[in-house]
Formats: structure tokens, C-alpha cells, sequence
């Protein structure tokens, strides 16, 4: 007699691994930019103290009602921006200056960014320490020395305004800002990977945790960190006959009549012979 084979059991449930917790690459990723986010922070603010805003201090200032003088420690080029209450809301410059060199030679200007006929005038101003500018005019210096500024018409501007004379500093504005800006994407990219790192590291704490207690993950059957199968057959009906002994030879039948498989005699057998 054949029997249905036992019935296939799921594999053993499996521990949690103990090994290294999880989330570590993006936590090291988290605080290498971090990293990389304070440098490029720190390096864009001395970019703008040194070589953009920091500058607007130690501009040259005359008064643009009466002009002045003032002395270039260098040639290249220099920008006359004109500083007044709400300059970054000044639309257009209706004013002119003159510039003398050292000589009492005039100097060429144009507007600021030397824009062509027709060309919409460049726009950059600043708000630094109490000083509100906006960029007017430039010129290039051939030599160091002292330098005559003097308005030639006054336009809209106002009476106490001032003109500054100094470099241009909207390389280093912008290059500050471009690197501030990449340290602010570094900054919320690293707490990003930070916060997805630590989440991580705390779900798989959790989990081993709670293997350990004889919680979630713990084994179905026998002791913690084993796995025992049930025997074979456990929980179904055993089929018909299951741990009986067969019956005997016969067992159930009439016996047969007598002399049932036997020969007949023969022909005289029991006859006694004539006398």
C-alpha cells in the first residue's frame, strides 16, 4: 500500500543579520557633504569679504555736487558707481561725469558694461555697511595717480548723493554667490542622506532588537535560532487502514466443501473381488 508523500513546508524563517548596520553608505555620503557643504560655505563668505562686498569700504567717495579728487593706486579698469538712498531702484543713469588723469588729460568713460546704441545699460548695486550703490560709469586708468571726478549734469539724483570710485567687483559677486550656492545644495543633500542613513540604522537596530526578545522574525518552531520541521503528515487525516495489521489468509471466506480439490477414485476402489 502506497502513501501521498508529505505535503513541503516554507524554509525556516531567517534572522536578521547581525553584521554592520544598514544605512552606512548613505550616511558616509551624508558626511562627506557635509563636509564638502562647510567649505564651499565658508569659502563663498570670504569670496564676498575679500573680493566682492568687502571691498564697497574702501571705495574712493567724493560728493557728487562738487566732485573731487581721488588717487588710484593702479591702472585697469575702474567703475564710478553712484551711492544715494534706494539706489538699487534707479532705472536708468541721466547723469554724465568728466575724468581727468594725473596729466589734466580727459579720460574716456562709457556706461557701465560698456553697453552699445540701443543696448539696455548693465544693472548691478549693492547694500553693504550702510552703503547703497548702483554701478554708473567706468573707465580704464593707463597709470596710478590722482584722478579728477567731477558731474557734469545732475539729472534725478539726488542732492546728497556721493560718487564712489573702485573696482569691479561683480566677479566676485557672482563668484561668491555660485559658491555659496553649491555649498547650500551640498548642505540639504547631505542632511537628505543623513536623515535616509540614520532612518535605516534605526529600522535594523529595531529588527534585531526584536529577534533577540522572541519578537518579530523569531522562529516558528523549537528554540530561538532554530528551526525543527513538523513529522510528516502533521495536521492531515491519515488515510484508511493507517496502522492496521493486515488480516489473516482467508480471513472472510467460507471454507470449502469436502473433499473440494481432490480426485475421484477410481472405477471398483472399496469392492470386495468374487469369490
Amino acid at each position: 500500500m502506497s502513501y501521498p508523500p508529505p505535503p513541503s513546508y516554507p524554509p525556516a524563517p531567517q534572522s536578521p543579520q547581525a553584521g554592520p548596520l544598514r544605512g552606512r553608505t548613505p550616511r558616509r555620503l551624508g558626511w562627506i557633504f557635509l563636509i564638502l557643504a562647510v567649505v564651499l560655505i565658508v569659502v563663498g563668505v570670504v569670496v564676498f569679504a575679500k573680493k566682492s562686498f568687502g571691498k564697497v569700504n574702501g571705495f574712493h567717495r567724493v560728493d557728487f555736487a562738487t566732485g573731487g579728487q581721488v588717487h588710484l593706486d593702479g591702472t585697469g579698469k575702474w567703475v564710478i558707481y553712484l551711492e544715494e538712498k534706494n539706489a538699487d531702484s534707479v532705472s536708468r543713469i541721466d547723469f554724465n561725469v568728466s575724468v581727468t588723469d594725473p596729466s589734466g588729460a580727459p579720460v574716456q568713460g562709457t556706461f557701465y558694461g560698456n553697453p552699445g546704441r540701443g543696448e539696455k545699460i548693465k544693472k548691478f548695486t549693492y547694500d553693504y555697511n550702510g552703503h547703497n550703490g548702483v554701478a554708473a560709469y567706468q573707465f580704464t586708468a593707463h597709470q596710478a595717480g590722482t584722478y579728477t571726478i567731477k558731474p557734469l549734469a545732475a539729472g534725478s539724483v539726488k542732492p546728497d548723493a556721493k560718487l564712489a570710485i573702485g573696482r569691479d567687483i561683480t566677479a566676485g559677486t557672482t563668484a561668491g554667490a555660485l559658491i555659496l550656492f553649491g555649498g547650500i545644495l551640498f548642505l540639504v543633500a547631505a542632511i537628505v542622506l543623513l536623515i535616509v542613513g540614520f532612518v535605516k540604522r534605526s529600522r535594523h537596530k529595531k529588527e534585531l532588537q526584536s529577534y533577540s526578545a522572541g519578537g518579530y522574525g523569531q522562529p516558528a518552531y523549537g528554540a530561538p535560532g532554530s528551526y525543527q520541521p513538523p513529522p510528516p503528515g502533521y495536521g492531515q487525516q491519515p488515510p484508511p487502514g493507517y496502522g492496521q495489521q493486515p488480516p489473516p489468509p482467508g480471513y472472510g471466506q467460507q471454507p470449502p466443501p469436502p473433499g473440494y480439490g481432490q480426485q475421484p477414485p477410481h472405477e471398483g476402489y472399496g469392492q470386495q473381488p468374487p469369490n
